[in-house]
């Protein structure tokens, strides 16, 4: 991989998905990160649950790079 991020076939942030971050981070370890943040199911206006925001995150976190080469 180069410091672009590249891979043979392409960006490397093409093979990652949502579903390989919910993999590689276990959903009680996420929900654990949730608790002792002190954040919690709330759910009310169509929001989307706490867990499902974390991997959000992750993923966020980890195509911020993509994105600002985009501009």
């Amino acid at each position: 991989m180069t410091q672009t991020g590249m891979v043979a076939g392409g960006r490397l942030t093409d093979w990652i998905s949502l579903g390989v971050l919910a993999s590689a981070v276990p959903r009680d370890a996420v929900d654990d990160a949730v608790e002792a943040a002190g954040g919690g199911a709330k759910r009310s206006g169509g929001k989307l649950p706490p867990h499902v925001m974390v991997y959000f995150a992750m993923a966020m976190a980890l195509y911020g790079g993509v994105i600002s080469s985009l501009n």
